[in-house]
């Protein structure tokens, strides 16, 4: 999986691509925090290049989410396709997807308000 940066207005849009195993939530992870260090503390996570995610890994997203709340941050996800939301929802992180979207050109648009819970 790849994952690249790009900056706005105290935020970050990751924009993602490939396939998600454990090893690339330790990669979102460590991403996540060095943006949190730079005070980039609204984060898109953009799943628009993103194929599969295992179902067994999913759950680390939950922590990433608890991360950037720790740091009075706001993390959203945004471009799931049909078949992402369905792993990322059966691994009981549905309260995560229904948040954000992106226009086509990758611009952020908000979302209705919801307070993800980790499960």
């Amino acid at each position: 999986m790849t994952i690249h940066s790009s900056y706005i207005d105290g935020g970050a849009v990751l924009f993602m691509a490939g396939s998600m195993r454990g090893t690339d939530f330790s990669q979102l992870h460590r991403e996540l925090v060095e943006l949190l260090r730079t005070r980039r503390s609204n984060i898109v996570l953009d799943f628009r290049g993103v194929d599969h995610v295992s179902y067994r890994d999913a759950h680390e997203l939950a922590r990433e989410f608890d991360l950037v709340r720790s740091y009075q941050g706001d993390l959203k996800v945004a471009g799931l396709s049909p078949y992402v939301r369905n792993i990322l929802a059966a691994a009981g992180l549905y309260g995560f997807l229904e948040t954000d979207t992106l226009d086509s050109d990758g611009v952020h648009r908000p979302g209705p308000a919801r307070v993800p819970r980790a499960s």
